[in-house]
C-alpha cells in the first residue's frame, strides 16, 4: 500500500545508505569493531527524519508539503 510513512521509510533508507558510502571506510570499521556501528547508523537516521535542516527533510519532507500546500496531495500515487 501506498502511504507517506512508506515512502518516507523508502527514502530515507537510501538517503542513509548514501551517507554510510560516502563515509570514511577505517572510520566504519573502527566503529564496527567497537561494536558501535549501529548506534552510529540509528544516528544518522534519527538525525536526518527529525531534523528541519537534514537533507532528506529538505528534498523529500519539504517537497511532499510543499505539493500538499498547492492542492497535490495525491501527487504521487499513480506508481
Amino acid at each position: 500500500a501506498h502511504s507517506p510513512l512508506t515512502d518516507d521509510l523508502k527514502d530515507l533508507s537510501q538517503m542513509v545508505y548514501g551517507i554510510i558510502l560516502e563515509y570514511d571506510e577505517e572510520r566504519l570499521n573502527d566503529l564496527r569493531e567497537c561494536g558501535q556501528l549501529e548506534n552510529f547508523i540509528a544516528r544518522i537516521v534519527l538525525n536526518q527524519f527529525r531534523s528541519r535542516t537534514s537533507p532528506f527533510y529538505n528534498i523529500y519532507c519539504r517537497f511532499r508539503n510543499l505539493c500538499q500546500d498547492i492542492g497535490l496531495k495525491d501527487w504521487g500515487d499513480e506508481r
